[in-house]
């Protein structure tokens, strides 16, 4: 079977060994790695991986070891760092693109990017993919074979119908109560207090919320110069105007919309982080993960 078309072995080479280590108490076992306020083994047997220095001596595979001369240790289900949710919005709008790469399509290679990182460092990972309503879900699995399955469900995806954020947030959050981390990627047009009551079902859940507030270059700039017809991502509105006449208007409103969005995750203690498709998304994300890594 060829790669999945998220699969990028270049971009996900140049994010190095970094890790998307949680900042918050997280339900899981992993020693070491991420702070939790449980202990124990689950009984559902799930891989094997290499002993590392400080790897409970009881999680040891002697068999393994009689067999290989090496030292594993068994993985389970709940043994992973944490659960993690990532959730792509699929909306109309996410289809808008003035450059080579539209936001869903970048969305899709941070979903993927992201699925790698957090699959490579036994972390569960689970998918959602949502305009109007949750189109699938894929749950949070640790499984190496987990990977390939997100990217699976990533292939061929296309821009649905309208967006109800708010909506879904909420039906997300009564269906991931285990505490874990939680990633909205989304152009997040939609009613900003609405989207705001949605992010905070999640934290109110004890989740971990990153928010990666995808917008395009035209779209934060608005270049235009010249009589443009202009529509509406998600209805049928089309009108012809003069840019200049429009673009100060249009930059306060922006500005605006982009600063009470910041506002409402920093008050809900939220990492927000604005995205522009023209950056390559291995380096943006290469860059997230150096300064989150960093900050600690």
């Amino acid at each position: 079977m060829a790669d999945p078309q998220y699969l990028d072995p270049v971009g996900l080479a140049r994010l190095g060994n970094m890790e998307l280590v949680a900042k918050q108490v997280v339900e899981g076992f992993l020693t070491g790695r991420h702070r939790s306020p449980y202990h124990g083994f689950s009984v559902e047997y799930l891989d094997h991986r290499a002993y590392t220095p400080g790897d409970d001596l009881r999680s040891l595979d002697w068999k393994m070891l009689a067999r290989s001369d090496k030292y594993y240790v068994k993985l389970f289900e709940d043994e992973t760092n944490l659960r993690a949710y990532i959730l792509l919005d699929c909306s109309r709008s996410m289809a808008f693109k003035s450059g080579e790469i539209d936001k869903l399509t970048y969305g899709a290679y941070l979903a993927a990017a992201l699925s790698y990182l957090l699959i490579r460092q036994n972390d569960a990972v689970g998918l959602l993919l949502f305009d109007t309503k949750v189109r699938n879900s894929i749950p949070p699995r640790a499984h190496p074979s987990q990977h390939r399955r997100v990217l699976e469900t990533l292939e061929g995806i296309e821009a649905g119908g309208e967006t109800n954020i708010g909506a879904v947030l909420h039906e997300a959050a009564e269906r991931t109560r285990r505490r874990g981390l939680v990633i909205v990627i989304s152009d997040l047009i939609d009613n900003e207090e609405s989207v705001a009551n949605g992010l905070q079902h999640f934290r109110h859940n004890n989740h971990e919320v990153l928010v990666f507030h995808t917008m395009d270059e035209a779209e934060l700039t608005f270049p235009y110069d010249r009589q443009t017809r202009f529509q509406d991502m998600e209805g049928a509105g089309l009108v012809s105007a003069n840019p200049k006449s429009l673009r100060k208007q249009y930059m306060q409103r922006l500005n605006g919309f982009l600063t009470r969005i910041k506002r409402d995750c920093s008050d809900r203690s939220i990492s927000y982080n604005l995205v522009n498709t023209s950056e390559p998304y291995d380096h943006f994300l290469a860059a997230y993960l150096d300064k989150r890594m960093r900050i600690g």
